[in-house]
């Protein structure tokens, strides 16, 4: 390795991370040692000195060129590090990064494809990375070299607590469709479900997206955080993707600036598939806690036919206990809605919505809080499992929505509801509409809202079973609730 031509470069990130980085340049094209370590902005020289160690090699895959300290399966980062290829994981092993840099760059004469690191075997696990690429040629590939921070093919794993930057070519402000975070995928018909946890990442500069799983994959991409770059008008981007017959859970994540001011929608959280898409479904997909803002579309349920009708089978992806914000107006097709759904008995409740942006009367016909294609309203459902409360204690919660025949949320003509008891708990029980049960009694609900729902909560005295009726001269619908002997338990 040459060790004569050396450079000193210094990445912000954020604003508040600096990482002084000394490369050598040399004739080798296979991989580049970097030097370097957090420090303040101005620091002029690097912090640590090259290591002697050539990285890892494993003979029927596994590829680190950064120097790892190896410990049965764990290969753990010796110090920062750059590469010209991808890092190949081999199977079952785990890539701690123990908070050092991998930094992707072009090779001489050509352009860095593909992942920064992907999976040899069945399974790869990462945690404590920083990824990055840095300089890239505005070149644009598909497939294969598409660009990727970590790349799941047919395979289980992880990825925690890992920090993925500037997935992008060049700048990110030319037009490839390329560019994610994190991708896991399973197409392969014959290969079994494959399982991927994402927990804890910091993602953000992609150019397409931040999390993509498709195909025979079950994830859980659970308290990351996702930035995009929005508003763009050269990249629609996603934050979450989740499609063509992946399924999983999304939750607590935190999902923001993925706004696109061309003629199409960004969103931040998409799930999609059918023949609309030419592939499967993906049901069953919970989509709750989690914190979206500025996002031209919040939650984005897109699921249908060729002719964009809804399918035919339900897909039951549920949308629940969010928060969604939008300021304004900022997408140039122009559509902005909180949760725009296409497909059939998705289950949509309890979301905290706000914003110019989602304001239906902001931009009539083209901003929407929450936007449905459902038929008309055909029943009144609950939408909790019953109840079990103590005497005189607030019931968790009962909601209710009207649905039309396939289960989908409608508004209804006629929104006002009546709330009846009946049973041995009835005599006394009072209904509220505050989780405490400390404001005034309701005997009424108003289901004039964008969810099409209504949530209150029963305190009874006497315990027994009641039943609670809500109902109106067009809809009606009861549940059994239970109100149990004796004191309630100690926290």
């Amino acid at each position: 390795m040459n060790r004569n031509h050396w450079r000193c470069l210094e990445l912000f990130l954020m604003g508040t991370l600096t990482l002084p980085i000394v490369g050598c340049l040399g004739e080798e094209t296979t991989h580049e040692e970097v030097l370097g370590g957090t420090g303040e902005a101005g620091h002029a020289a690097a912090l640590s000195t090259a290591s002697s160690q050539e990285g890892f090699q494993e003979p029927t895959c596994g590829y680190i060129p950064c120097p790892v300290i190896e410990n049965g399966n764990v290969l753990t980062l010796a110090g920062n590090c750059a590469t010209y290829s991808t890092l190949r994981i081999p199977d079952g092993y785990v890539l701690d990064g123990a908070g050092h840099f991998v930094i992707a760059l072009d090779p001489p004469g050509d352009h860095f494809k593909g992942p920064i690191a992907r999976n040899c075997g069945s399974s790869a696990f990462y945690m404590n990375l920083r990824l990055m690429l840095m300089g890239l040629s505005d070149v644009c590939d598909t497939g294969d070299d598409a660009l990727a921070g970590i790349r799941f093919d047919d395979a289980t794993g992880s990825v925690i607590n890992t920090q993925v930057f500037n997935i992008r070519q060049g700048d990110g402000t030319g037009g490839c469709q390329e560019g994610t975070g994190i991708l896991i995928r399973n197409q392969d018909p014959p290969s079994p479900t494959r399982f991927v946890g994402v927990y804890g990442n910091l993602l953000l500069g992609y150019q397409k997206a931040g999390v993509v799983a498709t195909g025979n994959v079950v994830v859980d991409i659970t308290n990351n955080r996702l930035v995009g770059s929005g508003p763009i008008g050269n990249v629609a981007q996603s934050g979450i993707q989740v499609g063509l017959g992946a399924t999983g859970s999304i939750v607590n994540n935190l999902i923001s600036g993925h706004s696109f001011t061309g003629e199409g929608v960004a969103s931040g959280i998409l799930v999609y598939g059918g023949p609309l898409y030419g592939g499967p479904l993906s049901s069953d997909v919970l989509i709750q806690g989690n914190h979206l803002f500025n996002n031209d579309i919040g939650v984005y349920l897109s699921q249908g036919n060729e002719d964009q009708s809804p399918p035919a089978v339900l897909t039951n992806n549920q949308v629940v206990d969010n928060v969604l914000h939008f300021d304004g107006v900022t997408n140039g097709y122009v559509y902005q809605a909180r949760i725009s759904d296409l497909g059939t008995g998705n289950v949509i409740h309890s979301n905290v919505i706000t914003g110019a942006g989602y304001d239906p009367a902001t931009l009539p016909g083209s901003t929407f809080a929450v936007d449905v294609l459902a038929g008309p309203v055909a029943s009144l459902a609950f939408l909790n499992p019953p109840r079990q409360a103590f005497p005189g204690l607030c019931s968790g919660p009962l909601i209710v929505q009207t649905q039309d025949v396939n289960g989908n949320l409608a508004v209804p003509t006629t929104t006002g509801f009546n709330i009846t008891a009946a049973g041995p708990a009835s005599p006394g029980i009072q209904f509220h509409t505050d989780p405490a049960c400390a404001g005034p009694a309701v005997t009424t609900l108003d289901l004039a809202n964008p969810q099409a729902q209504g949530r209150f909560y029963f305190r009874a005295t006497t315990p027994g079973s009641v039943t609670v009726f809500v109902w109106n001269d067009a809809l009606s619908q009861a549940q059994p609730q239970l109100v149990l002997p004796g004191l309630a338990p100690l926290p």
